[in-house]
């Protein structure tokens, strides 16, 4: 009686499967291609869940073909290994007694009514540098009626939808330099034990489409070529609109050396919000491996789409 009732089941079920784990596993092969086609590049901000997905797969279909369950364990693990460096890797710690500064980078979507809220929470944090993403001179309206002790090094202007707000404590002797490849860049100097630093925040267009990706991949191949061109210690912050497993992202990597701060710190999500699994990491802090970075965290959303990446750094050891 129990071949009989198992067998329909495996003859019904099988075909299904291998054809669900042969999409999953091609999913998550073509991720990989990303410098192939802009659709398999976002293909790989997946890898993580599709990896699960395919682990689960194979230890169902341990029931019923060993074939099949084994290529969906092998493709998982492959896809879960992507995040390890995230747990496992290692990045420059601050010196030692060295000082840092914190660093809030926080894509506060423009239309975002939670302003109120959302300056309470940086007069809270109390940060040494702020990059708003998405900002605009309401925002900056509200900033200085809230005296945060934070001077403007740049603002949005008033024929913009949305731009870049950056803040910084006076203490750090701060100001503004140029970043002109993009609307949605702004750069600062800044001294930390008497050197200097010189951090570039940024925000791409979103990748939904061929031309906007292409474009963010412009961008950044801009943003490289600024980072590579400077004489110190840089720190790239900002909504980069790509996962660390984006292809656009590692060649950023591989054109600056920049480190990234999650590395060791764990996955941290940014967006969406309420995305459950399908949440990635696409806001970052990067630097260069002269510098040490510490305490990474993200934030509440605040009725944002996107969480604060919160970061302190410092001169490494």
């Amino acid at each position: 009686m129990t071949d009989e009732t198992s067998t329909p089941l495996r003859a019904d079920t099988v075909p299904t499967l291998r054809v669900v784990v042969a999409l999953a596993a091609s999913g998550l092969g073509l991720g990989f291609l990303g410098r192939v086609w802009w659709l398999f590049d976002l293909l790989a901000n997946y890898r993580l869940l599709v990896g699960v997905a395919l682990l689960g797969l194979g230890l169902f279909a341990l029931m019923l073909d060993w074939g099949v369950a084994l290529a969906a364990l092998f493709a998982g693990l492959v896809g879960v290994a992507s995040v390890l460096p995230l747990y496992l890797g290692t990045h420059p710690v601050p010196a030692t007694g060295a000082e840092t500064i914190e660093i809030v980078s926080f894509n506060v979507s423009v239309s975002n009514p939670n302003r109120h809220d959302i300056v309470e929470y940086l007069a809270e944090e109390n940060p040494d540098l702020v990059f708003l993403f998405e900002s605009n001179y309401e925002w900056e309206a509200d900033i200085r009626r809230a005296e945060l002790p934070l001077v403007f090094l740049n603002v949005v202007p008033r024929h913009r939808v949305s731009g870049v707000t950056v803040l910084a404590s006076s203490d750090l002797e701060p100001g503004a330099i140029r970043a002109e490849f993009w609307r949605e860049a702004a750069a600062v100097r800044l001294t930390l034990d008497g050197r200097t630093i010189e951090v570039l925040g940024l925000h791409p267009p979103s990748p939904r489409t061929h031309f906007q990706s292409d474009l963010r991949d412009q961008i950044l191949r801009d943003a490289g070529e600024w980072v590579a061109g400077r004489s110190g210690p840089v720190v790239l912050v900002g909504d980069l609109n790509a996962s660390p497993w984006s292809a656009v992202y590692r060649r950023l990597r591989w054109q600056t050396g920049l480190v990234d701060s999650m590395f060791g710190a764990g996955l941290q999500t940014s967006w969406p919000e309420n995305g459950g699994l399908f949440s990635i990491p696409i806001d970052h802090v990067l630097h260069s491996p002269d510098l040490g970075s510490a305490d990474r965290r993200t934030g509440p959303f605040f009725g944002s789409a996107h969480r604060p990446v919160i970061v302190s750094v410092g001169f490494a050891e």
